[in-house]
C-alpha cells in the first residue's frame, strides 16, 4: 500500500443523497500551495468540518503561515468553512471572482473580509510557484472560476472534472481508472451536462491559452494524476454527445397511471400493452360548483384532480376512498361529448392546521364545509382510449424522423 499522505480538506462518509442523486458518500477537497516565500489555500468544505480541515491543514504546516486563500467557489460545500479561516486569519486577504464576491455578500457577513477581485489571466506569485486564474461562469455556477498552478501544470477547477465517491484513494491510480471514470460520468450527467456548450468553449479557451495540464485537482472525489488527459477527452465526448448510445429516454410522471399507458404505448411503438393498469383513472375538466358554507356558491373552472384514498386517508366518498378500476382491455369509442362526463361526489374536509382532529367534521375547528365540492370525473374509456391514441401517434412521428 502506498504511503499515506495528509489530505487538507475533509472526507464525507456519511453522505448518500447530494445534488439529487444516490452516492457513497464525497469528499471536500482543499489545496495548500507552498510556494518559496508565500502559501495558499484553494477552496474549503461545508460548515461542520472546520475542525477536521483545520486539524489536516496543521499537520502540513501552521493554519497561521497561510498568506492567501482562493475561493474558486462560493457553494457552501466548499465555502462553509470560511467564516471560521477568516476568524482565525482575520488579515489573510480572500481572492475570487466579482460574482463570488456578491454571493459571499449574501451566504455570510462578510464586513471585515479581506475580498481581492480577480479576472481571467490575473496572477498570484508564491515565489517561484504561480497561481493563474480563469473564469468559468456556469461551470457550474456564474461564479466559478478556474486556478492553474503553472509550475507544475496543475488545474484546480473546483466541480468541474470531479466525482461524488469517499474513499481513502487520493488519486485515480489508487481507485482504479474505471471506478474512477464511471463516478465522472455520473457527476457529469447530473450536474455538467446542461453546460455541455459551455464546457466545449471553456476547453477550447484552455487550449487556445496553450497550457500543459498534467494533473487535475477537482474539489470532489480524487485527482487526476495517471488520467489527465482520459477525463479531458471524456469530457469532449460527453458534451457532444458524440458517444452516446442509440436509445430513448421517456421521462413521463403520472398520478393514477393513464400518463403510465401512453409512456409505455410510446415506448413499445404503438403497440397496446396487454392490460391498463389496474386502478387507474383519468379526470376530466368542467365546471365544477364549490360551495362555501351553506349560503354562497360560486363557479369554477379549474382542473380537479381524482385522490386516491391512499394520498388523502380522510377523504370520504361514495366509492368508499378507491379508485374504480378499469377493464381488461380499453377499446376505441365514439369521440368524448360532455354530456358523457360522470358525476362523484368526492367531499374532502381539511380541518385547520394545528386544530386536532386534522381532517374531519368532528376534530377540531371545522373548515370543511367551505372546501366541500362535488368533483365530474369523465368516462374512463374515452380517455384511455385517446390516450392510447396520442401514444402511438407520437410513437409514429419518432419513427418516422
Amino acid at each position: 500500500m502506498p504511503p499515506r499522505r495528509p489530505l487538507v480538506g475533509a472526507i464525507d462518509w456519511n453522505l448518500r443523497e447530494y445534488h439529487g442523486y444516490t452516492l457513497p458518500g464525497t469528499t471536500y477537497n482543499a489545496y495548500l500551495v507552498r510556494g518559496g516565500e508565500k502559501t495558499a489555500l484553494i477552496d474549503g468544505a461545508y460548515h461542520g468540518f472546520e475542525g477536521e480541515v483545520l486539524g489536516r491543514i496543521g499537520s502540513v504546516c501552521d493554519p497561521e503561515t497561510i498568506d492567501y486563500i482562493v475561493v474558486n467557489h462560493i457553494e457552501m460545500d466548499h465555502s462553509g468553512t470560511l467564516p471560521a479561516l477568516v476568524k482565525k486569519l482575520p488579515d489573510t486577504p480572500i481572492y475570487c471572482t466579482e460574482r463570488a464576491r456578491a454571493g459571499l455578500a449574501r451566504h455570510y457577513d462578510i464586513t471585515g473580509w479581506k475580498i481581492r477581485v480577480v479576472k481571467s489571466g490575473d496572477t498570484l506569485d508564491l515565489g517561484g510557484k504561480t497561481l493563474t486564474f480563469l473564469e468559468a461562469p456556469m461551470l457550474h455556477w456564474p461564479d466559478s472560476m478556474f486556478t492553474y498552478l503553472a509550475e507544475d501544470a496543475i488545474l484546480f477547477p473546483n466541480d468541474a472534472f470531479g466525482q461524488h465517491v469517499a474513499s481513502a484513494a487520493r488519486f485515480d491510480d489508487e481507485l482504479g481508472h474505471g471506478a474512477a471514470m464511471a463516478h465522472a460520468q455520473k457527476f457529469f450527467a447530473n450536474l455538467i451536462i446542461p453546460l455541455a456548450p459551455k464546457v466545449l468553449k471553456k476547453l477550447d479557451e484552455v487550449g487556445g491559452l496553450g497550457i500543459d495540464i498534467r494533473m487535475i485537482a477537482p474539489s470532489h472525489g480524487i485527482i487526476w494524476r495517471s488520467h489527465a488527459g482520459d477525463i479531458l477527452k471524456a469530457y469532449v465526448d460527453w458534451s457532444r454527445g458524440g458517444v452516446a448510445k442509440d436509445k430513448v429516454t421517456i421521462v413521463y410522471d403520472t398520478m393514477h397511471g393513464s400518463t403510465t399507458m401512453m409512456a409505455k404505448a410510446i415506448a413499445e411503438g404503438g403497440s397496446w400493452p396487454k392490460a391498463p393498469m389496474s386502478g387507474s383513472a383519468c379526470c376530466g375538466t368542467g365546471a365544477t360548483k364549490e360551495r362555501t358554507g351553506a349560503t354562497s356558491s360560486r363557479r369554477s373552472s379549474t382542473r380537479r384532480r381524482f385522490s386516491s384514498g391512499r394520498r388523502h386517508s380522510r377523504t370520504r366518498s361514495s366509492h368508499g376512498g378507491r379508485v374504480p378500476q378499469l377493464p381488461p382491455r380499453v377499446t376505441a369509442g365514439p369521440p368524448y361529448r360532455k354530456e358523457d362526463r360522470v358525476r362523484v361526489r368526492v367531499p374532502r374536509w381539511h380541518g385547520r392546521r394545528g386544530c386536532s382532529g386534522g381532517g374531519g367534521p368532528e376534530g377540531g375547528r371545522d373548515r370543511g364545509d367551505r372546501r366541500r365540492v362535488p368533483r365530474e370525473l369523465p368516462a374512463g374509456r374515452d380517455e384511455i382510449a385517446r390516450a392510447y391514441e396520442l401514444g402511438r401517434t407520437v410513437a409514429r412521428e419518432i419513427r418516422a424522423r
